[in-house]
């Protein structure tokens, strides 16, 4: 009989840890199920105050640049120098490209040299042979300056984009809104052409930037040049 009450104690024993284990293991599972739920609405209320704070300062970042344009396009209109001097910047070089085209083109047709006589020009065609080696060669050479230009053209504008950051844009602001300011008394001073001016500052700028990007990895300070550029 001692044993039989012994084995019941210990099946109710058993039972009741079992049953206490339960509960314990539900009240943890509530307890994580709530822990759970306030991350997520901690999380899902981080989202959306992160989320006002991008709204806001790209709010204020769109404002700043509006404001930025229609000061520019006020001064254009109030020193319209440079915007004249755009439309010179646009039509001289194609037209300057037009011409020499045509006149390289007539050469083509009949290629000659220059010799003066007696203090008198005179035109004289080459030879069959010869006209049709320098037609070829020049068509070549023409070709080849075209694609070489373009080429220069494509990794100075794909440099400029890498090396873009704030520093460069404050500097662009800065020599935009001077050149337009000061488009007038720039034009007293020296005879050039203002967005000619401003991509020269800008090349300028572009040497410097180069040189300074050397000088700091040698010196070992590259992230406190990365840090004043905001970059």
């Amino acid at each position: 009989m001692s044993n039989v009450s012994a084995v019941e104690e210990a099946l109710a024993a058993q039972e009741a840890a079992e049953l206490k284990a339960q509960k314990d293991i539900s009240d943890y599972k509530k307890l994580a199920d709530g822990k759970i739920t306030e991350a997520i609405q901690a999380k899902i209320e981080a989202n959306k105050k992160a989320q006002y704070r991008v709204d806001i300062s790209r709010k204020r970042e769109r404002i700043a640049w509006e404001s930025l344009a229609a000061t520019l396009f006020c001064c254009l209109m109030a020193y319209p120098a440079f915007l004249n001097d755009i439309g010179d910047a646009l039509m001289v070089p194609f037209v300057w490209a037009w011409n020499r085209l045509i006149l390289f083109v007539k050469w083509l047709e009949r290629p000659c040299y220059s010799k003066y006589i007696n203090g008198v020009e005179k035109l004289y065609a080459y030879s069959f042979g010869m006209a049709w080696f320098l037609r070829i060669a020049s068509t070549i050479f023409t070709a080849a300056l075209i694609a070489g230009i373009c080429y220069g053209t494509w990794i100075t504008v794909r440099y400029y984009r890498e090396r873009w950051c704030s520093l460069w844009l404050r500097v662009l602001l800065i020599s935009l809104g001077a050149v337009i300011l000061f488009g007038e008394g720039i034009h007293k001073i020296m005879n050039i052409n203002l967005v000619v001016l401003l991509i020269l500052l800008q090349g300028i700028y572009l040497g410097v930037i180069i040189y300074l990007d050397i000088y700091f990895e040698n010196q070992g300070k590259s992230r406190y040049w990365d840090k004043m550029q905001k970059k």
